[in-house]
C-alpha cells in the first residue's frame, strides 16, 4: 500500500472523529480539521449516520504478502551470485593486504642489505687506500715505527 493513501485514510478517519475529538457541535466541524477540509477531491470521508451504533475505522484491504513471490529459483540464483561476486571481492581485497605487508618486508629487508653493502664498500675503500698508502711509503723507505703514536689536542 502506498504511503500516501495511508496518511489519506488516517486523516479521513480522524475527521470523521474530529467532533468527538474537539467537542464541536456544529456539522462544519465533521468534514474539517484544523479549518482544513480534509475530504478533498477524492472525497475519502464518508460520515455515517448519526443512529449507528457501531463505529467502525475506514479501512481499505491491505495486500497480503506473497512470500511465493520471492522464493522463486531466480532469486536464489541472485543471492548465489552476489554471494559469490562479494567472497572473491573480499579475498581479493585480503590477497592485497598480505601482499602489501610481504612488500613492506621486503623493501625492509631491502634497505638492510644495502646499508651492509654500503658499509662493506666503505671499509673496502679504505682498505685499499691503506694499502695504497703503506705500498707508497715502502717505494720510498719508509718502515713502521715501533713507537706509539703521539694525538696532539686542540
Amino acid at each position: 500500500m502506498r504511503p500516501v493513501t495511508i496518511i489519506e485514510q488516517s486523516l479521513s478517519g480522524l475527521a470523521g472523529n474530529a467532533e468527538t475529538l474537539f467537542r464541536r457541535g456544529s456539522v462544519r466541524a465533521g468534514r474539517e480539521l484544523a479549518g482544513v477540509d480534509v475530504r478533498g477531491p477524492a472525497g475519502l470521508y464518508m460520515p455515517e449516520s448519526k443512529s449507528s451504533e457501531s463505529r467502525r475505522p475506514l479501512r481499505s484491504p491491505v495486500a497480503a504478502f506473497d512470500l511465493a513471490s520471492i522464493l522463486q529459483p531466480k532469486t536464489f540464483v541472485y543471492i548465489f551470485a552476489l554471494t559469490l561476486l562479494s567472497l572473491v571481492q573480499i579475498n581479493d581485497t585480503l590477497a592485497i593486504k598480505e601482499l602489501s605487508r610481504q612488500n613492506e618486508r621486503l623493501r625492509e629487508r631491502l634497505r638492510i642489505s644495502t646499508s651492509i653493502s654500503t658499509a662493506q664498500e666503505l671499509k673496502a675503500s679504505e682498505l685499499q687506500s691503506i694499502h695504497k698508502i703503506s705500498g707508497s711509503a715502502k717505494s720510498l723507505g719508509l718502515s713502521l715505527s715501533v713507537a706509539p703514536p703521539v694525538y696532539i689536542e686542540h
